[in-house]
């Protein structure tokens, strides 16, 4: 089973209603929450005022599925964010996508850390075989930028 849960901090100069925009133009009917923090302070001296998050199984990818074939940036998404984020076993995969391209439409894997923090996406499976369908089917191997094979969702989720 694929848990995907994604998350990004609102600041106080942050407009909500934006930051819902941004990850909801990203995530297919994904349902945030707001969730209070605990104010731990900060590097720059300004903490968020609050987090959103919402979670879901893999239908929530299907729009982000789309975006990185439309924008062309498979392997750039892959190679920055997944091929770093992905944990030790292999059952777990965190990366970060820009607020700002999110806001537009546009999922864009940020550089560096961000200021006013990024949209954080952690995704849990139970098998490192589920892991691998899963990246077959949002970032498959491309040859000049098209994937090589496209496979269904289905296929990510069978047993």
């Amino acid at each position: 089973m694929i848990h995907v849960k994604v998350s990004a901090a609102v600041y106080p100069t942050e407009d909500l209603e934006k930051v819902i925009k941004a990850v909801s133009s990203l995530f297919t009917d994904i349902e945030l929450e707001k969730e209070a923090i605990e104010d731990t302070g900060s590097e720059t001296g300004v903490s968020p005022s609050f987090f959103l998050s919402g979670e879901g199984g893999i239908d929530i990818l299907q729009t982000l599925h789309g975006l990185v074939r439309r924008e062309e940036i498979i392997d750039s998404v892959r190679n920055k964010a997944f091929s770093k984020g992905l944990s030790s076993d292999g059952l777990s995969v965190r990366f970060s996508l820009n607020k700002q391209a999110a806001f537009v439409g546009i999922p864009s894997v940020p550089a560096q850390e961000e200021p006013l923090g990024s949209i954080e996406i952690i995704i849990r499976v139970d098998s490192q075989e589920e892991m691998e369908r899963l990246f077959e089917w949002l970032l498959p191997l491309t040859e000049e930028g098209k994937p090589v094979v496209e496979v269904e969702m289905d296929y990510v989720e069978k047993d």
